[in-house]
């Protein structure tokens, strides 16, 4: 089971080998619904009208998850174990790193964004572009 960040998805959509490669083979996928309104968003911005809905399917085999008050609580106390090491995550990306920890699945990304110091003691993480 892995736990899709954000910037894996929007590689998967760009057809970026290794992302799709990795992706296709796992046999079960999830995400946050907050990394399905930063996709989408995303291609708001780009030129010309989009349809969101049919976007979405474009990674409808993607498994959202909603953040919730558990989840939130989660998010804090991460972020308190992580302040203690001296590292701080943006809002969003601790929200998307608390629902992934909350099902125990690896987060997998594709930029820097989650590489902060400590991160990998409290959760797996895994870097698709560090491969």
């Amino acid at each position: 089971m892995s736990f899709l960040d954000t910037s894996t998805i929007i590689d998967y959509l760009a057809g970026v080998d290794d992302v799709v490669a990795f992706v296709d083979s796992q046999d079960t996928l999830l995400t946050s619904s907050i990394c399905v309104y930063e996709v989408l968003a995303g291609e708001v911005l780009g030129p010309g009208p989009t349809d969101v809905y049919q976007r979405r399917q474009d990674f409808g085999r993607v498994q959202a998850l909603d953040f919730s008050e558990t989840i939130a609580i989660e998010a804090a106390r991460l972020q308190q174990e992580l302040m203690g090491d001296g590292v701080q995550l943006a809002a969003r990306d601790m929200m998307i790193a608390a629902t992934a920890r909350s099902t125990g699945a690896e987060l997998v990304v594709a930029d820097s964004d989650f590489e902060v110091a400590g991160l990998k003691s409290y959760m797996a993480v895994r870097n698709l572009r560090n491969e």
